[in-house]
């Protein structure tokens, strides 16, 4: 017997986050690299982004062949969302020329240990410039631990970057993340629940 899910989100029917879903016309193109494995995480922040701006693409797999895509963009405007040495903070004042030539966003999705793997095995990324931030914003996703202070959910990076590249409003997004948590929490203990939230 298959569950039952809605067929926009993909949660089941108490879990639904469509209510909340703001659709947002975004200027920077996000391409999200996803590897295989998170697709099937509930708590998957990537889809969220997708459901929520106009021009967002998710793209699965693990390497060059798998992201043909790369290809297709432009070198001299497409940025990775990425924190090695060379990347360019975001949040940096002397970078702000540099910030409205952006046109394309690549962003992987996928734990530290997956997304270093997906940069490792697809060599097309290392044409890109690398972009960061030097300030992160607080941790919203606390349902989701990670094993780095630095961690952000894909949705919380996202909406950092548009903010800081185009001045999107970030708001709709935490939004609706906050309703993903809610409707993942709902039904758990409330020890168990405080030990999430706090």
């Amino acid at each position: 017997m298959t569950r039952q899910v809605c067929e926009r989100c993909l949660f089941t029917p108490s879990t639904c986050i469509c209510n909340a879903v703001k659709r947002l016309k975004n200027k920077v193109r996000v391409i999200i690299l996803q590897h295989p494995s998170e697709e099937k995480i509930a708590k998957n922040t990537a889809k969220l982004v997708n459901l929520s701006l106009i021009d967002c693409e998710i793209v699965k797999g693990e390497n060059n062949s798998d992201f043909a895509i790369l290809k297709s963009l432009p070198l001299e405007s497409t940025v990775l969302l990425y924190p090695n040495e060379q990347a360019i903070n975001l949040d940096e004042q002397a970078h702000s020329a540099e910030l409205s030539n952006i046109t394309h966003l690549i962003v992987i999705d996928g734990t530290w240990k997956k997304a270093y793997k997906i940069l490792q095995l697809t060599t097309l990324l290392n044409q890109f410039k690398t972009v960061s931030f030097k300030q992160l914003p607080t941790n919203r996703y606390a349902i989701r631990k990670a094993p780095r202070a630095d961690s952000l959910s894909t949705l919380e990076a996202v909406a950092h970057s548009l903010f800081l590249i185009e001045q999107l409003s970030p708001a709709p997004l935490y939004n609706l993340l906050d309703e993903l948590i809610q409707k993942q929490t709902q039904h758990m203990p409330k020890h168990v629940k405080a030990r999430y939230l706090s």
